[in-house]
């Protein structure tokens, strides 16, 4: 369906519904949700609030991922329009810049755009802009510790929120993972992955179903994470880390969520990040070795995601061997290896 649809027009249609005077529309790119940035012609696009007085720039976001595999609950209605009460509530409840959304004409946070006069519908979003700019290399060990505090302030705001009345959002949990799993085992047919290599997996992803199983879920260590902030996902202004796109948010562990940025860090810029996120909320005494865990199991998701992308097969084709014999192989003979470079 994708080459079919004008992504532009799309949006200039779904921006219709909004008071808002469009100068320009940029195309920002194509992942989980096709977005633009919007600039607006004045300062007075939202006179009755003042609190947009002063916004001229939106992000727009058509709800269409690029990936096929990607489940379809994401687009959802009530999917979509929870992930922007939690950006509300964040917005609302603490002094973290977040995209949070806007209403349409119509006093609602979701408008629905038909394709091409059909009958066919997509979901669109509007949301205001962030400033600040993303990081071109690999964060310093300052920058890397303002990631943490700011991971520790979103799951503290997580933590503490009451859901509100029909709130749901995917769960990254065992049964999301093993789905994953399932994903690799197509590319042991095609040679992308040995057949002494997916074994390995396996064995990992049992550990971790392990591990999994004797977490009790609590308020204090389960709950909403952001489940990508990423070096792509969080923007510095002012020397401060702000996080961006909240579209794969969802319920975890929330070391789950530590362990998918740590996937991003070089070793040594994992132990500041640890440091800026438990100068605002501390860890279980055992932590390393329930992240290392979570640290393989992101990166079995991450496999999965460029499995369904066959421009990525030599990278797999390269990068597993790696991973199994230099991470896999320690998790599996309780050898720590998170620090190591």
């Amino acid at each position: 369906m994708e080459s079919k649809i004008d992504w532009n027009s799309l949006a200039l249609n779904a921006l219709v519904q909004y008071n808002v005077s469009v100068v320009q529309l940029v195309f920002l790119g194509h992942s989980e949700n096709v977005t633009f940035r919007v600039d607006t012609r004045n300062n007075q696009n939202f006179a009755t609030s003042g609190e947009y007085d002063e916004q001229a720039l939106f992000l727009v976001r058509i709800h269409y991922p690029i990936a096929e595999f990607r489940d379809r609950i994401w687009q959802q209605h009530e999917v979509i329009k929870s992930e922007l009460m939690w950006l509300t509530a964040l917005h609302q409840d603490t002094n973290l810049v977040v995209p949070y959304p806007l209403q349409n004409l119509s006093g609602t946070f979701i408008t629905s755009v038909a394709i091409d006069d059909t009958s066919t519908t997509l979901n669109c979003t509007l949301l205001n802009w962030v400033n600040g700019s993303p990081l071109n290399s690999e964060p310093t060990p300052t920058q890397a510790r303002r990631v943490g505090k700011l991971m520790a302030q979103l799951h503290q705001h997580a933590s503490l929120w009451e859901l509100p009345s029909g709130f749901t959002r995917p769960k990254y949990d065992w049964e999301q993972l093993h789905t994953s799993l399932m994903k690799l085992r197509s590319l042991v047919d095609t040679g992308t992955i040995s057949v002494t290599d997916f074994p390995v997996l396996e064995n990992v992803v049992q550990r971790i179903n392990n591990v999994m199983t004797a977490l009790e879920k609590t308020r204090t260590n389960w709950g909403l994470i952001h489940a990508d902030l990423n070096e792509n996902n969080y923007i510095f202004n002012a020397g401060e880390a702000q996080p961006i796109d909240f579209s794969c948010c969802g319920f975890s562990y929330y070391l789950c969520d530590i362990a998918h940025t740590l996937l991003h860090l070089f070793p040594e810029n994992r132990r500041s990040f640890l440091s800026g996120y438990q100068s605002v909320r501390q860890l279980p005494d055992e932590y390393q070795s329930i992240l290392e865990a979570f640290f393989l199991g992101a990166t079995i998701n991450n496999f999965a995601f460029l499995a369904s992308q066959p421009n990525e097969h030599n990278y797999l084709l390269e990068t597993v061997p790696y991973v199994t014999k230099r991470l896999c192989s320690k998790y599996l003979q309780s050898e720590a290896f998170l620090f190591e470079s």
